[in-house]
């Protein structure tokens, strides 16, 4: 026993005379002081900037709520900010015209968590596209996503804070979306301040004073069907190509003080065509005049697209054929620049306890004939189902001019009534022998123009 107590006492001296004293300093400081000082050097590049900073935000098309996702579109925003060393931020935001035009301050801090982080911790325009309720957010992905949007970001430079020069790039902390940080201009300020987004936001929505649904941009000696989607922030232009063939190219856009400005370059050729500027309205010949680049564009309506999709009906009307469901329809007809001409959202229906409006609902072979049906779809109180009147449909005629022509086959037993009302005028239009132009705008989404003069169309999409 006296061995072992030796034994274990000489271990025990000879562990202690290896004992080193681990110095964590480099340079003279510790850990904690490295952080503080790289959090004070990061909200000192915040704040030296004498104009203030553009921040563009960029999704990736995944959301997440409480670890679930979900995907969906993308989008790109774009604010204006100017940082104090009292932790208070000044922005504007492209988001809608309120924001645009009146700046707003709430406060921001700068700290470490996994690594130095932007937080911008009071309700500000940066919160609004990531709010949980789609009535605020306007969000495409449901309730308790917001559009995929970020409001703590993590510096993501690989360089020190005392290194950034005048560009920042940010990595979202829960969706992970992108963002950079671009240093302003006095001139780039002064627009915000001037109104120039909120100008540029008019401009973009009086093209539709224009009532054609093909807009007609002419610049540089060609020709583009325009088509600027303001709630999923995104422009199309389509063009024919030197061969003959369709080309379309769809693209996210913002706004700053300069212009209208697209995430990727439209690309035709020789002619590339990054952004929009000075759009103005001419209200006596329903024409539009543009900026692009260098170039003055103009912009017309049209009865007729540049060159119809011959098979874009038989597409849409195949997908739901095959899949046995229907197309949905959610303001029915759009006329001479009136949404839900018919009033069919209003429409109200007696059966089961009575229902309101809910689709317009489209079935392709519905019947085992084959029919198709053409019906709204009604909430009664505690379900969904179709209203006590419909149509049936024989399946759609495809002429060689590149319309789509639908055919009515009369009632299956509960007609419309009374005669004129907007279930009524909603299949008496959708069976107009003219037919319709049918434009696909997504992946399940398409759009069919009344062949007549361009200025009556309704838009589909697919509800499952």
């Amino acid at each position: 026993m006296k061995k072992i107590s030796i034994y274990i006492l000489a271990v025990m001296t000879i562990g202690a005379g290896c004992t080193k004293t681990y110095n964590d300093t480099i340079n003279g400081q510790t850990p904690d002081q490295r952080v503080a000082a790289a959090i004070t050097a990061y909200q000192k590049k915040l704040t030296g900037a004498p104009y203030g900073w553009i921040l563009m935000e960029s999704t990736t098309g995944v959301a997440y709520n409480q670890g679930t996702s979900q995907t969906g579109p993308k989008i790109v925003l774009a604010y204006y900010m100017s940082f104090t060393d009292s932790n208070k931020v000044t922005m504007f935001s492209d988001w809608d015209p309120t924001m645009a035009a009146t700046p707003k301050s709430s406060s921001y801090n700068v700290k470490e968590l996994t690594r130095p982080a932007l937080i911008f911790d009071t309700y500000s325009y940066i919160h609004v596209p990531c709010d949980p309720d789609p009535n605020i957010s306007h969000s495409p992905y449901g309730f308790g996503y917001g559009w995929g949007t970020d409001f703590e970001f993590s510096f993501s430079d690989s360089v020190t804070a005392d290194q950034l020069g005048d560009t920042i790039h940010l990595t979202g902390n829960l969706n992970g979306a992108r963002a950079v940080l671009i240093k302003a201009t006095q001139a780039q300020r002064d627009g915000y301040y001037a109104g120039n987004v909120l100008a540029l936001m008019g401009g973009a929505l009086s093209l539709n004073n224009i009532l054609e649904y093909f807009k007609r941009l002419s610049i540089g000696g060609n020709n583009y069907e325009l088509r600027l989607d303001l709630t999923n922030r995104t422009v199309t232009f389509t063009w024919v190509d030197g061969s003959g063939k369709i080309q379309t190219q769809t693209v996210n856009y913002y706004i700053t003080g300069s212009g209208i400005q697209f995430a990727t370059p439209i690309v035709n050729g020789s002619q590339t065509i990054t952004g929009i500027s000075n759009i103005t309205y001419n209200a006596g010949n329903s024409t539009a005049t543009v900026t692009i680049g260098s170039q003055t564009g103009t912009i017309t309506g049209a009865a007729t697209p540049l060159q119809a999709d011959a098979t874009a009906g038989s597409r849409w009307w195949n997908y739901g054929a095959s899949n046995g469901y229907f197309w949905a329809s959610a303001y029915g007809f759009h006329v001479n620049g009136v949404d839900d001409a018919y009033g069919i959202r209003n429409q109200t229906d007696t059966a089961q306890g009575g229902g309101t409006y809910y689709y317009l609902a489209y079935w392709p072979a519905y019947y085992s004939n084959p029919a198709d049906r053409l019906s709204s779809i009604m909430l009664y109180t505690n379900h969904l189902g179709f209203a006590s009147y419909h149509w049936a449909a024989y399946p759609p005629l495809y002429p060689s001019n590149g319309t789509t022509v639908f055919q009515g086959a009369g009632d299956d037993g509960n007609a419309p009534t009374p005669s004129g009302s907007a279930f009524d005028k909603t299949r008496q239009t959708l069976f107009n022998s003219a037919g319709f132009y049918v434009v696909q705008t997504g992946e399940k989404s398409y759009d069919m123009v009344l062949a007549t003069n361009g200025r009556t169309w309704i838009s589909w999409f697919w509800p499952q």
